[in-house]
């Protein structure tokens, strides 16, 4: 009987968020962003789960005052809705046509093709984390990004079909196998690296110690490769500017860095970025 009520809402709630793909997919990529920005805006704000956001940012920015704390959390759930509404358009979201999307850093993926060396891109939950492995493709540089298979089949066939031109590995061992085999015969791989691992290293992110994954830093000490920021900001409504930073050193005074340093120095890039842009991260992840 449980099996059967769980096939039940997964069916509704699977057929449900096809339909509301459907209908965003037919109106034009802007309309569709604004439209469920401005959902989510309105409605985010008045959700229980919103209390973690706020609880996260008072208590690694505790000189916000209260409405800046408000206007975070409001541009957050607009980003968050944006997202939704950009998501059945991801094939327009390509620079190489979409004049709109501005990419800065390229010499650092030349870099990857002149010395053939592969890279580790790791980036978080800010503005649409979708387009930076899309930029890498149609820069030349292939890369293999880490997804979390979701537990309705329905909205995993819908996200994959959405997907279908980027290639994926599903999180967890079956993934990681596919990380370590793509990066031992050139492939680069793409890491979202801002959520919480129970499984994870104590490391400090803004000064309080956060449960983090160290996989990029075991997997660049294991096999040589290029660790490279990639930054995504939302200029303006679908104006987006993609940067591909220097790669990190990992080593320091000709020695290999400890995973806590690698992922200390990971951490204080992704800090910065969300101070530049609060209302653009994802808040609501439970990350301290």
């Amino acid at each position: 009987m449980y099996k059967l009520k769980k096939k039940i809402i997964y069916f509704i709630e699977g057929v449900g968020l096809l339909l509301i793909f459907i209908f965003l997919r037919i109106l034009p990529l802007n309309i569709s962003s604004f439209l469920m920005g401005k959902l989510a805006s309105l409605i985010g704000p008045k959700l229980g789960v919103t209390k973690k956001a706020y609880n996260n940012i008072k208590n690694v920015m505790p000189e916000k005052s209260e409405n800046e704390i408000k206007k975070i959390i409001k541009d957050m759930w607009k980003n968050l809705g944006k997202v939704v509404g950009e998501y059945p358009h991801l094939s327009k979201l390509d620079p190489e046509k979409n004049n709109k999307i501005q990419v800065y850093g390229k010499k650092n993926l030349l870099l990857i093709k002149k010395t053939k060396t592969p890279a580790i891109f790791f980036s978080g939950h800010l503005a649409n984390w979708e387009i930076s492995p899309i930029a890498s493709i149609k820069n030349g540089v292939p890369v293999l990004s880490i997804f979390r298979r979701p537990n309705n089949p329905i909205v995993n066939f819908l996200i994959k079909y959405l997907r279908s031109n980027l290639p994926m590995a599903p999180k967890g061992k079956e993934g990681a196998k596919q990380l370590i085999y793509s990066l031992k015969k050139g492939t680069s791989i793409g890491l979202v690296i801002d959520q919480k691992m129970n499984d994870g290293i104590k490391v400090p992110f803004f000064n309080k110690p956060a449960m983090t994954s160290d996989a990029l830093a075991q997997l660049c000490l294991r096999i040589k490769s290029l660790v490279v920021p990639v930054e995504v900001e939302r200029i303006k409504n679908t104006n987006f500017k993609i940067t591909f930073h220097d790669p990190l050193k990992i080593t320091k005074n000709g020695k290999s860095k400890t995973p806590v340093q690698i992922m200390t120095e990971v951490n204080l890039i992704m800090e910065k970025w969300i101070r530049k842009n609060p209302g653009q991260w994802l808040w609501l992840h439970r990350r301290w």
